[in-house]
């Protein structure tokens, strides 16, 4: 709970500061002429800070008013459990036509459809096509973008997510599903696709459902399912559809879900977003405490092959950060594991080569290792690309200078 206490601090000091005076800035707001829609969107994307050579993951979020702010607190709040990545997010409440790009199948109003939103309910391919052709494009085009997105959306939005799950299944790598609305025309959309969904072939993608405590006082998650009166919708839709993931096992899925007692649909959605990220990125972070009390065990080769299968998972190359490896080498360096140090110190300047710091540490190796020679040439590499008190002390001392 600290960290979720954490992550509203950093929501609520975004906002409260990100619009005085251009102080701080998490991002840009951006439109797209959409000649599918006929009409300019709006979307705001938030870029991590990183080297001009790095690429990142995409996570786009619907109904980005409400849910970017806490999306990019979350990337930034949980940084090294989960890959930096770039979040978009697409601008949807308030719209005149959410109903119509959230939705895929047109209905008539009922008693838990606005008259006038039913009315234009049924254009979620026509937004797929917006998303696939023109926004996707664009993003990649214009923002350092991997090989690699993520599909959130919320109540309607999630409803889309899983929409684009079963009809747009290779758009995204992984979908996020916030306590859907899969009550959409009397579920007879999501009951077509849950009878034919062992006919899928979801290898190498990833789902997680949300799912908010909107049952009555009195009734459980068993007695709500046997009510035949519509008084939790959501609850009632995607149960079934949790149990038929659960019983069919679909093939190459990868897939988990989570009830939360004490949230509602308005208020589940920071903390599952938060969980599904979480779930998702579970492979990725790298625990450097795992060597403690273990000398046996290579930290280099240890390494290499953790960030092997996290690039595999990826779909792309993914490099341990600088700070990572310079932790694990200096601490074989106070362990006396000169060799792998070295290969430590080394990997980082590979991966860094224009890292102040990194010569400036591996300048540090060759100083204890007793290579006066080498240590000077590191240090001298270091102040070439950065002046740094420190590293400049470290070589006038070597070189006897005042």
């Amino acid at each position: 709970m600290k960290t979720l206490f954490s992550i509203i601090f950093v929501m609520l000091f975004i906002s409260a500061y990100a619009q005085k005076d251009n102080r701080i800035t998490i991002g840009t707001v951006d439109t797209i002429n959409s000649k599918i829609l006929n009409e300019k969107r709006t979307i705001q994307v938030h870029v991590p800070n990183g080297g001009k050579d790095e690429h990142y993951p995409v996570l786009y979020i619907l109904d980005g008013e409400d849910h970017f702010l806490s999306a990019v607190a979350i990337t930034e709040q949980l940084s090294g459990l989960l890959p930096p990545m770039i979040v978009v997010g697409i601008n949807n409440m308030g719209h005149s036509s959410r109903e119509r790009d959230l939705t895929p199948t047109k209905v008539n109003p009922s008693a838990i459809v606005n008259a006038g939103d039913a009315r234009l309910s049924g254009g979620g391919e026509n937004f797929f096509s917006f998303i696939e052709k023109e926004l996707i494009p664009y993003i990649d085009s214009k923002y350092p973008t991997a090989n690699s997105r993520i599909f959130s959306g919320h109540s309607l939005g999630g409803l889309a997510v899983v929409n684009a799950f079963f009809n747009h299944t290779s758009l995204f790598n992984a979908y996020i599903a916030l306590d859907p609305s899969l009550w959409w025309d009397q579920q007879r959309w999501i009951k077509k696709y849950e009878g034919e969904i062992s006919k899928h072939d979801f290898k190498n993608k990833s789902l997680f459902v949300g799912i908010a405590n909107n049952i009555p006082p009195g009734m459980d998650t068993i007695s709500i399912l046997k009510d035949t009166g519509i008084i939790a919708p959501v609850t009632q839709a995607v149960l079934p559809f949790v149990h038929v993931l659960r019983d069919n096992k679909p093939a190459g899925l990868r897939w988990s879900s989570k009830f939360y007692p004490t949230e509602r649909h308005g208020t589940v959605e920071l903390i599952s977003e938060y969980d599904a990220l979480r779930y998702l990125f579970d492979f990725y972070s790298f625990n450097t405490s795992q060597f403690s009390g273990h000398p046996e065990l290579n930290e280099d080769s240890v390494l290499a092959a953790h960030y092997k299968m996290v690039s595999e998972k990826m779909g792309y190359t993914v490099l341990p950060t600088e700070n990572t490896v310079n932790e694990l080498a200096y601490g074989c360096m106070g362990n006396h594991k000169m060799a792998e140090a070295y290969k430590l110190f080394k990997r980082n300047v590979d991966y860094y080569p224009k890292s102040a710091n990194a010569y400036d540490s591996l300048g540090d190796y060759y100083v204890a290792s007793g290579d006066k020679k080498k240590a000077i040439e590191a240090f001298t590499k270091s102040l070439s690309l950065q002046e740094v008190l420190d590293t400049r002390q470290k070589l006038n001392e070597l070189t006897g200078k005042k």
